[in-house]
């Protein structure tokens, strides 16, 4: 009897040896799944929020930027002596009052999230402003009252760009509103210029950019349970593969199969996020040169003079870099800058840029800021910062004696002296309201004569070479 039930102890050993194995096997990779799993998601969440904060943040940072710059390129394209003399509704329906009204809704075409563009005077107190100019297609009267409090912003547009800290909610909705300083020629402020900007599509671009997070976060937990059943499976094996070592010992097992497997996943999110903060930038910067394009066409439209000139001076510093071989990214630097290196004359009023006559000494004075507000407006666009340069300098002299810096011969970028060549030129022997433009052989007795004084020789020497095959005035 004791045998009997020594022997069946000895059975219920084994019978429980052989099924506690499996079952060993199979509550240990689960819960290695189970751990390896919860400590993938928590990590994935965990940075999934951070993420989405940042991206929150960083989006309406950009809008931010976006609308200080736009404002301040807006304001200094407005005739701040007009504004200053806007004290009656009757200029409304003048054509300069229409014009400005043109430009804005130019602007709001451009960028179909600007909701309005308009012009505020202060009024009797300081938390008190009044319309000028309304874009809006439901407008707001002229002179009618907006209380400041509302967006405390709009008063320091009067000393700086601005751009309201919060979304601001009127009559007109929820907003995010850039501002900047209107000034005459005087360099007083006269007005602000305020850009509303559709808090809905910033919302939007937010909620698709974390429903694009979320996704992402969604297979990158796939991944993570794909990689954890994995590793449960590697770890596992591994103590089968010690397993089955033992059972050859103890059984002489000559045929165990072993099999081991290890998988890493590359961290998908981050990337992710990575391309789209870049695509941001692209487009801020694609909105930037779209709204500078559309200055250089208003531009040519107020100033008789320019108008073509920008296209013509283009035309023979291309030649010109033609005939010196330069690579095609410096060509297509310089040829930009050479289209945009007047685009500073769209803060210089109409009764100065169209005078007929001679300009006084404080009109040239004037004139002679077009350089350094045409390097302004390129300032907020990283990728044009040596367009920014040439356009900066395209009025120094060889000798020193230019401006706005005085810089010296060789120091002046290539660019610059390319243009100088071509803007003389072509200034030469272009008509004016008050003159005949000279002969191309004049003008070519001009050049040569300033040769090494207010122009670089080498391109005065190329660029005339290049006259006595090219007629660039029938």
């Amino acid at each position: 009897m004791r045998r009997i039930v020594k022997r069946k102890l000895n059975h219920f050993k084994r019978m429980g040896s052989s099924n506690w194995n499996p079952l060993a096997h199979t509550s240990l990779y689960s819960k290695l799944v189970i751990i390896l799993f919860l400590v993938f998601t928590v990590t994935v969440l965990a940075l999934t929020y951070q993420l989405e904060e940042n991206i929150e943040s960083s989006h309406i940072e950009l809008v931010k930027d976006g609308l200080r710059s736009i404002a301040a390129i807006t304001a200094v394209s407005i005739n701040g002596d007009f504004v200053d003399d806007l004290r009656e509704p009757e200029p409304q329906k003048s054509e300069q009052y229409l014009a400005i009204k043109e430009f804005f809704a130019q602007l709001m075409e451009a960028n179909k999230h600007i909701k309005d563009i308009y012009i505020m005077r202060q009024g009797a107190t300081n938390k008190e402003l009044f319309f000028l100019v309304d874009a809006d297609p439901d407008p707001a009267e002229f002179g009618e009252l907006y209380d400041a409090e509302v967006a405390p912003e709009m008063l320091s547009g009067f000393y700086r760009p601005a751009v309201d800290d919060e979304f601001t909610t009127d009559k007109w909705g929820m907003t995010l509103s850039g501002y900047a300083p209107v000034k005459n020629y005087r360099g007083e402020t006269v007005a602000i210029i305020g850009i509303d900007y559709d808090a809905r599509s910033i919302q939007d671009g937010i909620n698709q950019r974390k429903t694009q997070i979320l996704v992402y976060s969604l297979v990158s937990m796939a991944i993570m349970l794909l990689v954890s059943l994995v590793l449960a499976k590697s770890i596992v094996g591994r103590l089968n593969t010690v397993k089955r070592a033992v059972d050859i010992i103890l059984e002489d097992e000559r045929h165990a199969h072993q099999m081991y497997q290890g998988k890493d996943e590359v961290n998908l999110l981050a990337s992710r996020v990575n391309k789209l903060i870049q695509k941001f930038a692209v487009e801020k910067e694609q909105v930037l040169v779209s709204i500078i394009m559309t200055l250089v066409n208003t531009l040519e439209v107020r100033d008789r003079y320019t108008h073509g000139h920008s296209a013509e001076v283009a035309v023979m510093a291309t030649d010109i870099m033609d005939e010196l071989r330069l690579d095609t990214e410096e060509k297509f630097t310089i040829n930009f800058a050479a289209l945009l290196h007047d685009i500073g004359k769209i803060g210089i009023g109409d009764t100065i840029l169209n005078k007929t006559g001679k300009l006084t000494d404080d009109e040239f004075d004037i004139i002679r800021q077009h350089p350094v507000i045409g390097a302004k407006i390129l300032e907020g666009i990283p990728s044009l910062n040596q367009i920014r340069k040439i356009v900066k300098h395209h009025h120094e002299r060889y000798d020193g004696r230019g401006y706005p810096g005085g810089v010296v011969g060789q120091d002046i970028s290539f660019g610059s002296r390319i243009i100088a060549v071509a803007d003389s030129f072509q200034a030469m022997i272009s008509d004016r309201p008050y003159r005949q433009g000279m002969t191309q052989a004049a003008a070519m007795e001009e050049l040569k004569r300033n040769k090494a004084t207010q122009f670089d020789p080498e391109i005065v020497d190329v660029f005339l070479e290049i006259c006595e095959t090219k007629k660039y005035k029938m």
